[in-house]
């Protein structure tokens, strides 16, 4: 078993594509397939199911991909810290694209533990440039293209409208919503992407009433009734209540992706802290 084969390994996991590893390490395709079908010899088991046009991982892969995760963090992260200085002056660099204020809030708590580093935090769904971001946060289940990731949180998805609506009494299936005016959080945010999705499933595109990016505005709009949006957790907002949606069961899954050359001294400590919490130093 060999480092590379790992690699080959863990690349074509994320991707669930020989080809997409092999364009990064400009080898073909072949060679790729090859060598992870001599690591699946060596190992006795598939880590992959083939089909004729693509391949997915299989339960045998992303127990070996989870751990590969965590020994290539360790390994590229203590390379990383042999070549570069012990004292890291570098400044944080963060893409905030979903649950702003969460992530605000453990900025501020790793700030108190670690008042020297310094951050330059972007909030922002428009910004194309990723390259100069160490970090960025979002709830897209597809990976950055150079990016490794872990999960961040994950929360049922279900559908809010004000605690005195006349739907809220018995289960309905979400077309019944086609009538209804819909909040949203603007289009370029994630829980719009989940809306429309939804609908579209369901068969029709949602009347949006209103757009807006402020969390308070939008719970406020659902309470007074002015139209039904999507909320995030287990107990919905002040003057707000879930609708017994039957065939709506959707989770919103927030990832860390970071760039594995980046974690090393303040982007892994930070890094730490946002995968274990206060467990971190």
């Amino acid at each position: 078993m060999e480092l590379l084969q790992l690699r080959y390994f863990y690349e074509s996991a994320l991707a669930e594509s020989f080809a997409v590893t092999a364009e990064k390490y400009m080898v073909p395709a072949t060679s790729v397939s090859a060598s992870v079908k001599r690591l699946e010899k060596e190992l006795g088991c598939s880590l992959f199911d083939r089909s004729a046009n693509r391949i997915r991982l299989n339960g045998n892969g992303r127990r070996l991909q989870k751990s590969l995760c965590l020994v290539f963090s360790e390994l590229e992260g203590a390379v990383a810290a042999l070549r570069t200085p012990q004292s890291d002056t570098r400044e944080i660099k963060m893409l905030v694209r979903a649950t702003r204020s969460q992530v605000t809030e453990r900025i501020i708590a790793f700030r108190e533990k670690h008042p020297e580093i310094a951050f330059r935090t972007v909030l922002d769904f428009t910004e194309h440039d990723l390259s100069k971001y160490d970090i960025i946060v979002d709830a897209r289940g597809d990976a950055y293209s150079g990016f490794d990731r872990f999960e961040l949180l994950s929360m049922p998805i279900r559908v809010m409208a004000a605690s005195d609506h006349p739907l809220l009494e018995r289960p309905l299936p979400f077309s019944r919503l086609a009538a209804e005016p819909f909040i949203s959080w603007g289009e370029e945010s994630n829980m719009h992407r989940l809306l429309v999705d939804a609908c579209r499933v369901s068969g029709f595109s949602p009347r949006i009433a209103v757009e807006t990016g402020d969390k308070a505005c939008y719970e406020r709009l659902i309470a007074s009734g002015i139209g039904v949006g999507l909320g995030r957790g287990d107990t919905p907002p002040a003057g707000c209540a879930y609708l017994p949606v039957s065939d709506f069961d959707e989770r919103y899954t927030v990832y860390v992706y970071y760039k594995p050359d980046a974690r090393f001294g303040n982007v892994e400590l930070f890094l730490d802290f946002l995968q274990n919490g206060s467990k971190s130093t």
